[in-house]
């Protein structure tokens, strides 16, 4: 047989090789992830852990740590680093446990990290905090707060390390409650729950803004422009039958006057 035409065949059958569903996946297999998990990623897990272990998420018995652990996976999933998910297992920490910045940085070194990692990881939490350490969190100041976050986020470049934080935060807790919407109830049924400081009219407009928001600044990224999209869809859904509320409007609308 014609050199050639051998030299051909071998190479078609190798490109086939190359291209079968066994060979990507051992090419997917020998690949190297983007960072490798050291000493931070375990003091923070520590810390949450910790931190809150007797704590169940809003309105059930589910232990909150699924909550951080699904935040830092997807900080993971869609291109953070290390820094960035610790500060998905930690996001919370400010608010809930009511510690200082300061003092998260400290515990992390504690635990282990280094110096330069726990600051890095304190400031994504510290921006990530909803109000401050020693606010009280209740419905009297639930708008002054969220209008904060909002102009605080808003004013941030989309490369601040905590906007990957702050979306993965966001997208967890509106698809968790997209899970109880398509399970039968109503969004004003599902906040008009006690344990929420607002009604469905002001959760529409908070999380709306957020959407929009997250658009604008990440919407165009190859791996976060995901998570606005899941955002985005879930706000949607949950809202589609839920009258517009903004600031200035009747305060009580659509709660139960907490």
């Amino acid at each position: 047989m014609n050199t050639s035409i051998v030299r051909r065949i071998l190479s078609l059958v190798t490109g086939f090789l190359r291209n079968t569903h066994v060979a990507q996946l051992r090419q997917m297999s020998e690949k190297k992830p983007r960072w490798i998990a050291g000493p931070l990623t375990l003091a923070a897990l520590r810390l949450a852990t910790e931190s809150f272990a007797k704590k169940p998420r809003k309105g059930g018995d589910t232990p909150y740590l699924s909550h951080l652990l699904a935040v830092s996976a997807l900080v993971m999933e869609h291109g953070g680093t290390e820094v960035q998910a610790a500060g998905g297992l930690l996001h919370d920490a400010i608010e809930d446990v009511k510690i200082t910045a300061d003092e998260l940085a400290t515990r992390l070194v504690e635990y282990g990290a280094s110096p330069a990692d726990a600051a890095a990881v304190s400031t994504i939490v510290e921006a990530c905090t909803d109000g401050t350490s020693d606010q009280k969190r209740d419905g009297k100041d639930w708008l002054k707060r969220k209008q904060e976050y909002l102009t605080a986020l808003a004013a941030k470049p989309a490369d601040h390390p905590a906007m990957l934080v702050s979306l993965a935060d966001k997208v967890h807790n509106i698809e968790a409650t997209l899970t109880e919407i398509r399970g039968g109830t109503t969004a004003q049924v599902f906040y008009g729950q006690p344990c929420f400081n607002a009604g469905a009219p002001q959760q529409k407009w908070y999380y709306s803004t957020l959407a929009r928001t997250f658009a604008d600044k990440l919407g165009a990224h190859k791996e976060a422009g995901k998570l606005v999209k899941r955002l985005t869809s879930a706000v949607d859904e949950i809202f589609r039958s839920v009258e517009d509320w903004r600031p200035g409007d009747d305060p009580t609308a659509g709660t139960d006057s907490r």
